[in-house]
């Protein structure tokens, strides 16, 4: 996913992602990432959460206006 986010940006696209293991993130240095402490497979938080998904998905894509 961070090859394609750096190919993306280079043809001048934005991009954000949602990161679960910080570690990774870190190490990979994708141009803009969100990292959260969610278990393995639900990067928004719990299921049938809307509203609280809403809130992360804001959340990585406030960081495109950063």
């Amino acid at each position: 996913m961070c090859a394609l986010s750096y190919y993306l940006e280079a043809a001048g696209i934005l991009t954000t992602g949602i990161s679960l293991v910080r570690e990774n993130a870190e190490s990979m240095q994708p141009p803009r990432s969100l990292w959260v402490p969610f278990a393995l497979g639900r990067p928004l938080g719990k299921p049938n959460d809307t509203a609280f998904q809403h809130r992360v998905i804001d959340a990585a894509l406030s960081l495109l206006a950063a």
